[in-house]
């Protein structure tokens, strides 16, 4: 049995936790509301990332001990799943974070995120409107992944949910 642990910030990676959970039979939690030290030897956090930040993992990595857990690490964000390279830069300087604490790093993987503009806050909106105004205006052959990603995602909002096979990746992290 494994602990699953989130940190959202609009609600996309409780979601995933909680499908996790339903499928593994897992507990959940909310990073925000964690106790000094976890029973549990495996952990898995699923966070969202923004601006290459992991919300909650400082969190979690404070109540890890070497010596008892091992981390399972699932990114929830814009960058598409498909993208290795992009994936991979977003995963390294977390692997180092977990490596720094000596906590056993059991894998990473990621989910597509996806961009509820109306439910965002001011700040966030004030970031992304004029990126997203700025990337229309250029000509496809001319924006990068990254930015290709963040119009695909911010044209789906409100659209149905990302189609991702839980039990899949539930079957990889066991």
């Amino acid at each position: 049995m494994a602990l699953i642990i989130y940190g959202t910030q609009y609600g996309t990676s409780k979601q995933y936790a909680e499908q996790l959970a339903t499928i593994t039979g897992d507990s959940v939690i909310d990073s925000r509301h964690l106790p000094k030290e976890l029973p549990e030897a495996h952990v898995i956090f699923v966070g969202s990332v923004y601006a290459g930040r992991m919300t909650g993992l400082k969190k979690v990595l404070q109540v890890l001990a070497p010596e008892r857990n091992e981390l399972t690490v699932v990114t929830v964000g814009m960058t598409d799943a498909r993208s290795e390279e992009l994936v991979a830069g977003i995963h390294q300087p977390i692997a180092a974070k977990v490596a720094e604490k000596k906590i056993s790093l059991r894998g990473c993987y990621h989910l597509q995120g996806k961009v509820n503009y109306d439910g965002l806050a001011l700040k966030h909106k004030l970031v992304i409107k004029p990126m997203v105004a700025a990337f229309k205006k250029k000509p496809a052959n001319e924006l990068d992944e990254q930015a290709k990603m963040l119009l695909r995602a911010f044209d789906q909002t409100n659209a149905n949910e990302p189609t991702i096979d839980f039990a899949a990746l539930a079957e990889r992290m066991t």
